[in-house]
């Protein structure tokens, strides 16, 4: 199966984790089935490792940007006068 194919099967981290509030509430309700409990634990222990990984990648695209960004402003041209000196 090819990245694209599988990214485009994977839950977005809101479905992901509206999906893992409602197990979390099946589970809490004490009515589940013992069998549907084993299969929930294990989605929601998925679920988790995805959202995890969503969110670790999020934040090293988030750190590289504002690098980026932090790094053009240190090489913008500089018009003579400092932050400091504006005030």
């Amino acid at each position: 199966m090819s990245e694209k194919k599988k990214k485009a099967d994977e839950p977005t981290y809101a479905a992901a984790s509206a999906e893992l509030e409602q197990i979390l509430q099946d589970i809490e309700s004490g009515e589940i089935d013992l069998d549907v409990l084993a299969e929930k634990v294990e989605r929601a222990a998925a679920l988790l490792a995805l959202c995890r990984q969503k969110l670790a990648a999020t934040e090293t695209k988030v750190t590289k940007v504002t690098a980026e960004l932090a790094a053009a402003m240190d090489d913008a041209p500089d018009d003579g006068a400092s932050a400091e000196e504006a005030r």
